[in-house]
């Protein structure tokens, strides 16, 4: 999970890694509710484009759970009071824009100078141990009812369209939390954050930083990439709103003049990059802008009121809220109140879009 709101349009330059391979054939389930769009399918360069947390993975509580006890128990391991280890986790999450940053216990430590108390291989251990519960608990995380079998069938139904993850956890996250839900064989690309190393000065946090790096290589390791098509790390700059990952997916996948479609359960990010996307692409000649819509997960934000995610809010501002903070409304394609209304959306919008070719 990554913080919200960031400056709107960073300016950055474009540095990835991309595989590029055969993707998976998968079975249709025959739901007699997606035969209404059978005379549809994607004939041209089309992508949809998924958020992860809180669009295909129920995230927010299970994050909420497990912070609040693994904060508690890092306290006890740096021998600190549990509210300065929170306050110094959100300061942590705020400077990196991640949640879930690799090396928070290490730059938390360094901020509050625990070497002065503790040996360099004690703040290893406690930082092992803390994602080592991490871990543990990543077991626990679910996917929202009907993802799979929908996934599936868009891909049986509209077999040009691509299947990319946008999302604003760390990349090593991502890949594992697909790979725990079963999702990753169905898609075709995962676009994530990349864990960038802190710079600190002193030798033996840069050794616990080695440590925590060999720790997230075995994660990445373990976990089968075979399909991925797009398989790529981006700067915490390019995180939505920004629309440089999208404008990325758009050039690596050659969509021309095509059609993308991003759902997500945000205004404030996915509704955003989509109006961002669609300013820059006014500056292109007209045979080559690619079209967009905006999806809105609205189940995604179904628990923003659960009290343990508000105590959380209440200690992490930028967790808190998940509006425009007042901004201009985004344009919204479809409001969909489950995964599985995602297949007549795209669908609908697809449809629609052969329709205005063939009139003109």
């Amino acid at each position: 999970m990554q913080s919200q709101y960031r400056s709107p349009q960073p300016i950055a330059c474009l540095k990835d890694t991309l595989s590029a391979v055969d993707s998976p054939v998968c079975q249709r389930p025959q739901w007699s509710n997606f035969r209404r769009h059978s005379h549809t399918s994607a004939t041209g360069n089309h992508a949809l484009i998924l958020d992860l947390d809180n669009t295909l993975t129920d995230t927010r509580r299970w994050f909420a759970d497990f912070i609040l006890g693994a904060t508690d128990a890092l306290a006890a391991d740096l021998l600190l009071p549990p509210s300065l280890v929170n306050s110094h986790f959100a300061d942590v999450a705020l400077s990196t824009t991640l949640h879930e940053y690799a090396y928070v216990v290490e730059s938390i430590c360094s901020l509050l100078n625990r070497h002065k108390h503790l040996a360099f291989e004690q703040i290893s251990q406690a930082a092992e141990r803390f994602w080592s519960r991490f871990s543990e608990a990543h077991q626990e995380i679910k996917a929202y009812e009907g993802v799979r079998e929908t996934l599936v069938s868009l891909r049986s139904q509209f077999p040009t369209l691509k299947i990319i993850i946008l999302t604003d956890s760390p990349y090593w996250v991502a890949l594992e939390r697909l790979s725990i839900v079963g999702l990753l064989a169905y898609v075709d690309g995962v676009v994530a954050i990349r864990s960038e190393e802190p710079c600190l000065s002193q030798e033996g946090y840069r050794e616990c930083v080695r440590a925590s790096r060999a720790r997230i290589e075995k994660v990445i390791k373990r976990v089968d990439r075979g399909n991925l098509q797009l398989n790529l790390s981006l700067p915490a700059t390019f995180a939505k709103p920004s629309s440089c990952g999208i404008e990325l997916i758009a050039r690596r996948l050659s969509l021309g003049d095509g059609k993308l479609l991003i759902c997500g359960d945000k205004d404030s990010k996915e509704g955003l990059a989509a109006h961002h996307f669609r300013l820059r692409q006014e500056h292109l000649a007209p045979s080559d802008q690619c079209t967009i819509d905006f999806v809105r997960a609205d189940y995604g934000n179904h628990d923003l009121d659960d009290p343990r995610y508000k105590m959380l809010g209440r200690q992490i501002h930028s967790l808190s809220g998940s509006g425009n903070r007042g901004g201009a409304p985004v344009a919204v394609s479809r409001s969909i109140q489950r995964f599985e209304q995602l297949f007549g959306a795209v669908g609908s919008i697809l449809s629609r879009e052969g329709r205005t070719m063939n009139a003109a």
